[in-house]
């Protein structure tokens, strides 16, 4: 009996020995890999510390090994695992490389954690610091002003806008522009307008430029020439002659449609009565109301040139004088008895020229009978010469005789 029962332990343990073999057979113990997506957390936790993730190009996905028997691992789903990748362990642009938190099974079956295995450990990040920097808002017009025109100031308010990006962008920003048309533009404009942003090298940066809008004003004004007015006579042989002014053209703002109609600004009258030399002289402007001027005083520098006359007197010989108006039947005779003398009056350069031959001088006898008459010269000036004084000639007119008038008669037959 006890010889039986110990054969049928040894049979037992081996049909346990048998049976476990078996099962394992069937159910063997294998390792299977599960895509598991990553869960990102704490990436608010970045910008606390001023950075931010230049790219998020890393991997999402992370391959989570299980070794176990065959009919738990058919019953585990890539859903019952959590991989956390954890951004609060960002302390500075220089970690870069993160640990991975270990894998959490979710699902039902009972699986040793010591037979989960992460394949993957980490993650390299791709990080940058944010940067926030001023930059000054240039304000650029585009068009034609009409004529005579010009801007006097371009503003921004605010005059700087602030971008905030990652430090190689903020780096490589170059400047910041606002751009107004001001083709036709006749009076002052307060416009808002859109920002654009540019690189070092001029191109644009489209994305830093939504948003930034400022409030632009531009100020314009019209150049127009002094005119100095001048009163008065010179003395005697001067001549008034050319001015200079300094400035010579002011720039002036204010009411426009003033300022359309306003084409020059004059001086207050400047005398030059009995004046024998250059006048120099500071003179105030007349500006029309409702304009005033920018970036200039009311006075202006005026220079009038006072010229001395040339004065020349011409000697005129009977020779070098027609008559008109003389009776032609022969019954008068008509004699310029002396010569004459003229006095011209002139600019040096236009007295040049002069001569007796040059001018046309005529005496009118119109209506006069026989005896001696003093009439005045009449000569034809060229222009800019004036004649001082008036010049008489001695003209005799005498009655020719009958027989004699009949004999001249017969002659011209």
């Amino acid at each position: 009996m006890k010889e039986f029962l110990k054969k049928d332990l040894t049979l037992k343990i081996f049909s346990i020995i048998f049976a476990i073999f078996l099962w394992f057979a069937i159910n063997p113990v294998q390792t299977e890999h599960y895509t598991v997506p990553l869960n990102v957390i704490n990436e608010e936790s970045l910008k606390s510390q001023g950075l931010v993730l230049n790219s998020k190009n890393f991997n999402k996905y992370v391959v989570v090994d299980v070794r176990d028997k065959g009919d738990v691992l058919d019953n585990i789903k890539d859903t019952d695992f959590e991989v956390t990748l954890d951004l609060s362990k960002v302390k500075s642009v220089n970690d870069k490389v993160i640990a991975l938190e270990p894998p959490v099974y979710l699902g039902r079956e009972r699986i040793n954690p010591k037979n989960i295995e992460l394949k993957q450990k980490t993650i390299t990040l791709d990080l940058a610091r944010i940067e926030e920097n001023p930059f000054i808002v240039q304000v650029e017009t585009l068009g034609k002003l009409p004529a005579g025109y010009e801007i006097i100031s371009k503003t921004a308010q605010p005059d700087t806008v602030s971008i905030q990006d990652i430090d190689t962008v903020i780096a490589s920003v170059g400047s910041v522009k606002a751009f107004v048309d001001v083709t036709g533009l006749d009076r002052n404009l307060e416009i808002r307008k859109e920002c654009k942003v540019y690189d070092k090298k001029g191109v644009e940066m489209p994305g830093l430029g939504k948003k930034l809008n400022v409030d632009i004003k531009i100020e314009v004004g019209k150049r127009v020439p002094v005119i100095p007015i001048t009163q008065g006579i010179p003395a005697e042989n001067y001549l008034e002659g050319e001015y200079s002014v300094k400035p010579d053209s002011i720039l002036v703002t204010g009411d426009p449609d003033i300022m359309e109609k306003v084409n020059e600004v004059k001086t207050v009258p400047i005398n030059i009565e009995k004046a024998d030399k250059t006048l120099n002289t500071q003179v105030l402007l007349q500006i029309p109301n409702g304009l005033k001027l920018v970036s200039s005083t009311r006075e202006v520098s005026v220079e009038v040139k006072i010229i001395p006359l040339d004065v020349k007197t011409y000697k005129f010989e009977p020779r070098d004088m027609t008559l008109e108006g003389t009776i032609n039947d022969n019954t008068l005779a008509y004699e310029i008895i002396e010569p004459v003398s003229v006095t011209l009056k002139g600019k040096k350069e236009d007295m040049a020229n002069v001569t007796v031959n040059s001018l046309l001088a005529k005496v009118d006898v119109s209506g006069l009978k026989d005896g001696e008459h003093r009439i005045p010269l009449q000569v034809t000036l060229p222009p800019n010469i004036t004649q001082s004084g008036e010049t008489k000639v001695l003209v005799k007119i005498t009655k020719v005789p009958a027989e004699e008038n009949q004999n001249v008669q017969q002659d011209t037959r």
